[in-house]
């Protein structure tokens, strides 16, 4: 029986979150092994990306700007958004709350604890959510996040949820009255779709183009 060749840990670090966006993209465009019949995938890749001071060019001209205002309503709304789920009710932190306050306490009480995590759970019938383990570390009097996501939809869907896991940290960083470092994450599963293989390709092509411009005129690393 012949086994079929899986990518495995193609490391994506990038200075913003917009880069890191359109490196992973690409990663698996270039790399991905067939994901059945549905589209690519790469397995295990690292994240790495500092939030943003101000905006994201990047995201503002190119990202679904309706996308990430539903993700926010999936991590922070009480009710269902049109993605069909929520994440709100299901957090859970080390004292079993359904909020960040475990966390900060946690924080504020051990300042290096490596136990200020939240996680969320699944549910029966099989739901699991995209990202089920959020860690925050204070080191350096920095607040820094590194997270786990058992598969993300890495063309609509990555920036979406890392949006989101920046606002949980900088609620983290502010009520500890600190500063937030850079967000490390591991994907199980960073995929992207046939169906939206248009769309990706014109995607790419148009910000390596605003990429490769702004770094010839010296605004871009």
């Amino acid at each position: 029986m012949s086994l079929q060749h899986v990518t495995i840990s193609v490391e994506v670090t990038s200075a913003t979150l917009g880069q890191a966006w359109i490196k992973l993209v690409d990663q698996i465009l270039q790399n991905g092994t067939p994901m059945g019949e549905e589209g690519l995938e790469v397995l295990g890749i690292p994240v790495r990306f500092l939030p943003a001071v101000g905006s994201d060019e990047i995201l503002e001209r190119f990202a679904d700007h309706q996308m990430i205002g539903e993700m926010k309503k999936v991590f922070f709304g009480n009710d269902p958004s049109s993605l069909g789920h929520s994440y709100a009710k299901l957090i859970r932190g080390p004292g079993g709350r359904h909020d960040l306050q475990d966390v900060i306490e946690l924080l504020e009480q051990e300042s290096l604890t490596k136990r200020a995590v939240v996680t969320l759970p699944g549910q029966a019938g099989g739901k699991v959510p995209c990202v089920t383990a959020v860690q925050f570390l204070v080191r350096n009097s920095i607040v820094q996040t590194t997270y786990f996501a058992r598969g993300q939809d890495a063309f609509k869907k990555f920036y979406a949820d890392a949006l989101c896991l920046v606002k949980m940290a900088e609620k983290v960083a502010e009520a500890l009255r600190l500063s937030i470092g850079p967000v490390y994450g591991f994907i199980g599963s960073a995929h992207i779709y046939h169906q939206d293989m248009p769309s990706i390709r014109q995607i790419l092509i148009s910000a390596k183009n605003y990429l490769t411009q702004h770094r010839q005129e010296g605004i871009l690393a």
